[in-house]
């Protein structure tokens, strides 16, 4: 019965630490993202402050050093991507591609719109913010459930293939039995 007790106490304990490591996980994933999307917000934020304060000689120049600057950043996040062969970082690289894209059509979709450039910007930034909200619950969510089906102890007590047993008649009667009956 020790032996029972302490058994049960290291599966209590291996829950328990599963447990908090995908917690860890999970808040590592979302702190993550905040931290991303911080960064984007703080780049928009600057790039609007410049955008009335600066020439736009200045303005282009910026606007090229951005984007070649985030093309960077996506490829190096794409090489760790590749060697770690993580999809999570693959996914960061994406993001700062789509940025990088995002910032170089700057110059050119307001004209094609007929927008300002900072309703552009401030259109952008609101879609990068929706975009991150939205990444960041639909990952707590996956996470949770995937969280709970470890927890769960059902895959332990229903085996994969329920035995079938042969169905039995109890009142089956030999033939021995059913000659003597007929002979009463």
């Amino acid at each position: 019965m020790i032996e029972t007790s302490n058994s049960e106490e290291k599966k209590k304990l291996t829950i328990k630490d599963i447990y908090k490591n995908i917690n860890n996980i999970v808040t590592g994933d979302i702190l993550a993202n905040l931290a991303y999307s911080s960064m984007i917000m703080l780049y928009f934020m600057f790039f609007n402050i410049q955008y009335e304060a600066v020439s736009e000689m200045i303005l282009n120049k910026y606007i090229n050093i951005s984007s070649i600057a985030f093309l960077i950043i996506s490829i190096i996040l794409i090489e760790i991507s590749y060697k770690k062969e993580s999809d999570n970082i693959l996914i960061y690289a994406l993001e700062f591609l789509v940025l990088a894209i995002f910032t170089l059509l700057i110059k050119h979709i307001p004209k094609l719109l007929n927008c300002g450039t900072q309703t552009y910007i401030l259109i952008g930034s609101y879609l990068f913010a929706i975009y991150y909200m939205l990444k960041s619950t639909i990952l707590y969510t996956k996470e949770k459930q995937e969280d709970l089906r470890k927890l769960s102890d059902i895959k332990e007590i229903v085996k994969d293939e329920p035995i079938k047993k042969a169905t039995k008649r109890k009142n089956k009667k030999t033939e021995k039995e059913m000659k003597e009956e007929g002979n009463k």
